[in-house]
C-alpha cells in the first residue's frame, strides 16, 4: 500500500526515523532529524494534494493509515528537553497544544475513509476503534472521586450539562484504576478524542482545575508507550510546577497535585513534604 501511496510512505519514514531517534543515544534531543523533517514535509504536502480532490475508495485506507501516524507523530513531537521549556510552564506560544488539535483533526478523516468497512484493511480492528470513538457512560457524582467533585463544583444543579470539567472527570474517573499499557491505551486515548471544546478552551486559558485534571491524565501514562511517555511525563512536570508557582495558595489543589508529582518523576516539595498521598476517593 505505500508503494502505491507516496504519501503513506514518507509518514511511515517519519514514525520510523522518530522510533530509531528514541531508541537510540540521541533520544533526549527534543528536535527532529534532518531525515524526520524532510519526511514529515514531503508526506504532509503529498497528503494535503490527495485531499485537495475527491477520495477514491482505492486511497481511504491509505488516507486514515497516514492520518493516525500523523496523529502519533504529532503526540511525539515535543521540542522540549525540562519542563521550563514545555506547555503550560513555558511562555505562551501561538503553537501551544497544536498537537491536540491535529490529533482531533485526523477525526474528521472517519466518516471519510470509514476503516470500520467490511473491505478495509482495519476492519480487524473494529473492537479496538469503538471503544476509541465511543464516549463512555456519563457517570453520577457518587461514582467520581470526591476531590475532584468538591473542586470543580460537579454536583451543583445540570453539572453533568452546563459544567465544563464535569464530562472530563467522568471520563478520567473510569482511567484512575487502569494501568496504562498497549492493551489499555485505547480507554486513555478516549479522554483525548471526547474532550469538549469548553474544556479545551480553558486548558488553553491555563485554568488550574483543567490543568489539574490534565495532570492526572498524564500521570497514567508515564510508563506506557513510547510515542506518548515523553510528553506525559514532561507536560505532566510542567503543569504540576506552574500550579506550585501560580496557585500554591489553592491547598486543595496542592494536595491533590501530590499523586501526579510522583508519578511524573518529581520530588515532593518543601512545602508540603508533610501531604502523604491523598486517596482522591
Amino acid at each position: 500500500m505505500a508503494i502505491e501511496h507516496p504519501f503513506l510512505m514518507h509518514i511511515i519514514q517519519v514514525i520510523t526515523a522518530t522510533h530509531d531517534r528514541f531508541l537510540s543515544d540521541t533520544k533526549l534531543d527534543p528536535k527532529r532529524s534532518l531525515t524526520e523533517a524532510f519526511h514529515w514535509s514531503r508526506g504532509a504536502a503529498l497528503l494535503n494534494q490527495k485531499l485537495s480532490y475527491p477520495i477514491r475508495p482505492q486511497d481511504r485506507d491509505a488516507i486514515w493509515a497516514s492520518a493516525a501516524m500523523l496523529g502519533v507523530a504529532n503526540i511525539t513531537s515535543l521540542e522540549a528537553s525540562t519542563p521550563a521549556e514545555a506547555w503550560p510552564l513555558k511562555l505562551a506560544d501561538s503553537s501551544d497544544l497544536t498537537w491536540l488539535y491535529i490529533s482531533q483533526g485526523k477525526m474528521a478523516l472517519w466518516d471519510a475513509t470509514n476503516p470500520l468497512r467490511p473491505d478495509s484493511i482495519f476492519h480487524f480492528m473494529a473492537d479496538e476503534y469503538n471503544v476509541v470513538m465511543t464516549e463512555p457512560s456519563v457517570l453520577a457524582t457518587e461514582q467520581m472521586p470526591t476531590a475532584f467533585v468538591s473542586l470543580c463544583q460537579l454536583d451543583e444543579p445540570l453539572a453533568s450539562e452546563k459544567n465544563p470539567y464535569y464530562s472530563a472527570v467522568s471520563i478520567l474517573a473510569q482511567l484512575l484504576p487502569i494501568e496504562c499499557s498497549q492493551a489499555t491505551m485505547k480507554s486513555y486515548l478516549q479522554f483525548l478524542n471526547n474532550m469538549k471544546a469548553p474544556f479545551k478552551k480553558l486548558l488553553r486559558q491555563k485554568d488550574s482545575r483543567a490543568l489539574l485534571i490534565m495532570a492526572y491524565w498524564y500521570g497514567g501514562m508515564q510508563q506506557s508507550l513510547w510515542w506518548v511517555e515523553r510528553r506525559a511525563r514532561l507536560e505532566c512536570q510542567a503543569i504540576c510546577l506552574y500550579l506550585e508557582r501560580y496557585h500554591g495558595d489553592e491547598r486543595d489543589i496542592q494536595k491533590m497535585l501530590v499523586l501526579p508529582r510522583k508519578q511524573c518523576g518529581l520530588e515532593s516539595s518543601n512545602t508540603f513534604t508533610d501531604i502523604q498521598l491523598i486517596n482522591v476517593y
